[in-house]
């Protein structure tokens, strides 16, 4: 693709009216079709990361940020995620859903590295709407820590998992380790990944980090995830995620007492992941223990 002469984007565009209606990506268009295996509103890769523009049946407005100062999150947008995306070519571009450019721009405004990239969104799934988002694209990443040539993996492991994303809370965290390890056998089949890696993580992007097979098929069929809103209860309570394909139940919140029984009733086919979301408490968290 001849792009010697495109200019790097410094700033911010005007709103841009896609032509199309369908997802978004930020990519190099030459490393080939991006492969997105997680789910939620941003699914990221080495070159790529694809945005999912919702329902809606309206073509979406984009309006594009890039450069080295961070302009700061915005008001009145119904979403905020981001995600480091490496590029290794130096060149990042604003792409329809059939991964052709639509702006003539490199995003990537600092060369090949890491950069973090913000997407607000709105109205991705309201009917008679047109979807909205502002994309920042700004060199450096997360965590301040130089990314590998491709997104990390967790830990390779069979079987659900039990990753901690906040570690402000050492106490705390030692206390569900404590009540984990003298708990029930039902649990033994749960890989705790505790690594600093995932600090502040969303649930979409863990699970953009599981492992697939050539069939795409998950490592893990559901996480637990210890964040700082679990940590933070004194029933540790743990959001839920199904990460199976072709299911869509929302995650939900877990006591760590009411975990084993979920771990368990999954494992043996009793239960399904709907099944126990659809039983929460008032306050969205399931407590029941049944074995």
């Amino acid at each position: 693709m001849p792009r010697s002469n495109w200019p790097h984007l410094q700033g911010r565009t005007r709103p841009l009216k896609m032509k199309e209606w369908g997802d978004l990506t930020v990519m190099d268009p030459d490393t080939g079709d991006p492969q997105p295996h997680g789910r939620g509103l941003l699914t990221a890769g080495k070159d790529w990361l694809l945005i999912d523009a919702g329902s809606a049946l309206e073509n979406p407005v984009v309006t594009l940020y890039a450069g080295a100062a961070d302009p700061g999150a915005e008001s009145g947008w119904d979403e905020v995620e981001e995600t480091t995306v490496a590029s290794s070519t130096g060149f990042l571009a604003l792409c329809d859903s059939g991964y052709t450019p639509v702006r003539k721009e490199n995003l990537a405004t600092a060369g090949p590295g890491p950069y973090l990239v913000r997407v607000h969104a709105s109205d991705r799934s309201t009917d008679g709407k047109k979807p909205r988002f502002l994309i920042q694209v700004i060199p450096g990443d997360r965590t301040g820590a130089t990314p590998g040539p491709t997104a990390p993996v967790i830990e390779e492991a069979d079987g659900p998992l039990l990753v901690r994303t906040s570690f402000d809370q050492p106490g705390e965290w030692a206390r569900l380790l404590q009540s984990l390890e003298g708990g029930s056998e039902h649990y033994e089949s749960v890989t705790v990944i505790d690594n600093p890696t995932y600090a502040g993580f969303t649930a979409g992007q863990l699970q953009e980090r599981v492992g697939r097979d050539n069939e795409d098929w998950p490592d893990n069929p559901f996480l637990l995830i210890a964040d700082e809103q679990a940590l933070a209860s004194a029933e540790f309570a743990l959001l839920a995620v199904n990460n199976l394909p072709g299911e869509d139940d929302a995650p939900f919140r877990i006591t760590l007492a009411a975990a084993g029984s979920f771990v368990i009733n999954l494992e043996m086919g009793n239960t399904s992941f709907g099944d126990w979301s659809r039983d929460t408490d008032t306050d969205g968290v399931y407590r029941e223990q049944h074995y």
